[in-house]
């Protein structure tokens, strides 16, 4: 029961109706206003500030994904130049998985205790020097432990979905949450148009080198970029974080609430954070978005390594084309390089990437963040089911082109929903443990679509529908909707 003393404005939140503004009889009989951090946003709208936060962020995803589609490209033409067997090509690619499931959790606290900004910046610098370090490699040893320290620092992307997450106002943050996506669809084409021009003129070494450009770039915005005003105020900075809400009004041309701002309900605490996250009420979301999230992301990431491997994979069924696939005079006849027609392919299901995001974003406001990610896992298990299907190149190009957009909008509504649903406090921590046991799993994705698919392709494709399956029924699962609620 509310206190007779407080005069309450409400808005509808996932647990009800919360409290947005309220004014509060103090002890002399005046009244004084208090608004939350969440009404200070939605009242400043989304403006110039939030463009640019949304380029700048998007510049990060962007560096990351095409840091990603490395491993599709690479591995198999470094098979051939070094002549690796199936097993060491999948291990040089999870190794990246495993520098990333080592990592993502330690990024995450680092940016609960010490602020979004600083992790951002220490992420870019150490990523993109070590992605021009594997540049350099004079053998496989080389790259494999560049890769590996890459995909260490690519633990700390799912931060800048947090930090950016935290400046957007209640009925935009789904749509751009998605939107934001889209720059990890414009690096992931990047990437794959690059290939085409440079691989067969410069060669993998300057593929990688320009590949980490971006990352550098983003370094290089640190001044752009104020600290999160949600992290200021939780940790007890007021001042801090009224300056960057009042940075955000000016460039934005509109004014903060009337009164005073609320202290936030879940304040920093103490100790490892992660534990939190199983406190009773929170264990179920924990579970299910933990499951989600390694069923998208290894979804999402094995029909990118599996489009190059079922390239290269001679079963006389899948899409072959004799033409594409004959070994190359370097190589023994296990050994078949991508030639361009096979890097137009994989230009041609990247673009799906960008499809997949708009029809998210579309759905996202119709159906709400459950049921969306239900159908997006299910439809993804229906199409991969189809693709065991003999069936010409194009048709197969066409079943992975839709199957790359539907693992890529689940994956990324999985990094929407759990930055909604946990509080500021723990937010960055929650990310960063889904993400850490995410990469953990998706380890196994190159020996699914790599080694797997040496024995059985049929085998290597059901165990990707099965993972979509396996994240719908998690999704239908989830205790919360968080689609218009308040940000706690």
């Amino acid at each position: 029961m509310t206190s007779p003393n407080v005069v309450l404005h409400d808005s509808f939140s996932r647990n009800g109706y919360q409290t947005f503004q309220h004014q509060r009889l103090k002890g002399d009989n005046s009244t004084e206003i208090e608004y939350t951090m969440q009404a200070a946003i939605d009242q400043l709208g989304f403006g110039r500030f939030q463009v640019k936060i949304s380029v700048l962020a998007g510049l990060c995803y962007m560096a990351d994904a095409m840091e990603m589609m490395l491993l599709s490209i690479l591995a198999p033409v470094l098979k051939c130049t070094w002549k690796l067997s199936g097993l060491q090509e999948a291990i040089l690619t999870a190794s990246v998985f495993f520098g990333m499931g080592l990592t993502s959790n330690f990024w995450g606290i680092l940016s609960d205790k010490y602020g979004r900004k600083p992790v951002l910046l220490l992420f870019a610098s150490f990523t993109g020097y070590f992605g021009i370090l594997s540049s350099l490699s004079p053998n496989y040893w080389w790259i494999l432990a560049t890769r590996f320290v890459v995909g260490c620092g690519l633990g700390a992307t799912p931060q800048a979905m947090t930090y950016y997450s935290e400046f957007l106002p209640t009925k935009f943050r789904g749509p751009c949450m998605f939107a934001i996506a889209i720059m990890w669809a414009v690096g992931s084409c990047l990437e794959a148009a690059l290939a085409l021009v440079v691989m067969d003129t410069l060669g993998w070494r300057w593929l990688l080198g320009i590949s980490s450009l971006p990352l550098l770039a983003f370094s290089l915005t640190f001044k752009l970029l104020p600290e999160s005003p949600r992290y200021h105020l939780v940790h007890g900075q007021r001042s801090q974080a009224m300056a960057v809400l009042e940075k955000i009004a000016r460039e934005n041309g509109s004014k903060l609430p009337e009164g005073t701002l609320l202290d936030p309900k879940d304040k920093k605490k103490d100790g490892t954070q992660w534990k939190d996250l199983f406190l009773p009420g929170r264990r179920r979301t924990t579970v299910m978005v933990t499951i989600m999230g390694l069923s998208g992301n290894m979804a999402y990431y094995g029909s990118a390594i599996l489009t190059t491997s079922l390239f290269e994979q001679d079963d006389g069924c899948h899409g072959y084309d004799s033409e594409s696939n004959k070994p190359t005079d370097s190589c023994d006849v296990y050994c078949k390089t991508l030639s361009k027609s096979d890097y137009v392919d994989f230009l041609i299901t990247t673009l799906s990437e960008v499809p997949g995001i708009l029809l998210s974003m579309f759905l996202l406001a119709r159906l709400g963040r459950k049921k969306l990610l239900a159908l997006l896992y299910f439809s993804y298990t229906a199409v991969m089911l189809l693709c065991n299907i003999c069936a010409p190149r194009s048709v197969l190009v066409g079943l992975l082109f839709v199957a790359r957009a539907l693992g890529d909008g689940a994956a990324q509504g999985n990094s929407v929903y759990t930055a909604e649903v946990f509080p500021t406090s723990i937010r960055a921590a929650a990310l960063g443990w889904c993400s850490s046991v995410t990469r953990a799993g998706i380890m196994m994705t190159p020996f699914l679509a790599q080694v797997l698919i040496q024995q059985s392709v049929y085998l290597s494709i059901s165990s990707f529908a099965l993972l979509g399956a396996l994240g719908g029924l998690a999704a239908m699962l989830l205790p919360v909707e968080t689609a218009n609620s308040e940000m706690l």
